[in-house]
């Protein structure tokens, strides 16, 4: 059997029960809880990260870092600048000697390099949303949460709600939490529709209100289209109402006592039902397999990492 490698965000009492989540587990849990057991429970992920996953990470990164040299009261193009330099050295394999090799035509690190610039021309040089200031005299991005979501598993033991946010600003009379998402499909109002309801964007307007004692209207999401030669970008309002945000705790706990039965029993059904979404699940050969014959598959097609949501990121 697969050995869990230690993960704070896990039950000292049930190694199973994960009693710290954050959007990402919660997510995985509700589209299959088979595929929450590979992916977060035992860590077992595809060797390779894909091109998405990463040039989104990179987009975050760049934005993170822009931010932070415009608090330091550089220019505009000092700043951009100064996210290309560190991109560039990002995306360079110095073993190999070659950039990132993604084998993506839309997401590599030429698309990468020119969409940083026109979002940030775009929405970096004259964003009107205002980056809000801590009382350290920092700026609020990449900022890392925890607090006690008032909820407990059927044994008792109480959940706590955790993760990262982008960044904390205002615009106009309003306070948001800003966020990016890259898509192969334009950023309109279809896209904007589809993070309601959401997981991460309810939770994340939870975390502003809680955790930074702010009074968040909800989430402004950048929509990033990217394009072998082009990037298109639109930025949209994701509101949340308080009794939207009592709905999604409620219907949380329900989730929690789902899981909780599932780490008793040590037992993880499939959804069937979500093996074809967002492009096909990675896990779908796995489960494919007979039951006997899934770890030697396992073991063979991924490799095993621990997402712990309760790993401090940024300063």
């Amino acid at each position: 059997m697969i050995t869990r490698q230690p993960n704070s965000s896990f039950s000292v009492s049930n190694e199973w029960m994960q009693t710290a989540l954050d959007s990402t587990s919660l997510r995985e849990f509700k589209t299959c809880p088979r595929k929450y057991y590979y992916s977060t429970v035992l860590g077992m992920v595809p060797r390779d990260s894909g091109p998405h996953l990463t040039f989104g990470i990179l987009m975050h990164e760049a934005r993170e870092q822009y931010e932070h040299c415009r608090t330091r009261n550089m220019s505009h193009d000092d700043a951009l600048d100064s996210v290309l330099a560190s991109t560039l050295e990002k995306t360079w394999d110095r073993e190999l000697r070659r950039g990132w090799a993604s084998g993506h035509p839309a997401k590599n690190r030429r698309t990468l390099v020119q969409t940083i610039v026109w979002y940030l021309d775009a929405f970096g040089k004259d964003d009107p949303i205002e980056t809000l200031q801590l009382a350290n005299g920092k700026p609020a991005v990449e900022l890392s949460f925890r607090f006690d979501s008032g909820l407990t598993t059927p044994g008792g033991e109480h959940v706590i709600f955790c993760g990262h946010l982008d960044r904390i600003g205002h615009l106009g009379a309003g306070t948001y939490i800003p966020d990016i998402k890259t898509s192969s499909s334009e950023p309109n109002a279809h896209f904007a529709a589809s993070f309601t309801p959401g997981t991460q964007f309810s939770l994340y307007t939870l975390a502003g209100k809680v955790a930074f004692d702010q009074s968040i209207d909800g989430v402004i999401v950048d929509g990033i289209q990217v394009g072998v030669g082009f990037a298109r970008f639109g930025r949209h309002l994701i509101p949340r109402s308080d009794s939207q945000l009592e709905e999604f705790l409620s219907d949380t706990e329900m989730q929690i006592e789902t899981m909780w039965r599932c780490a008793v029993t040590v037992h993880w059904p499939q959804n069937d039902m979500a093996c074809g979404m967002y492009g096909g699940c990675p896990y779908r050969g796995v489960c494919s397999l007979a039951p006997a014959q899934r770890e030697d598959w396992l073991r063979r097609e991924f490799v095993q990492r621990v997402w712990d949501p309760l790993q401090i990121r940024g300063e």
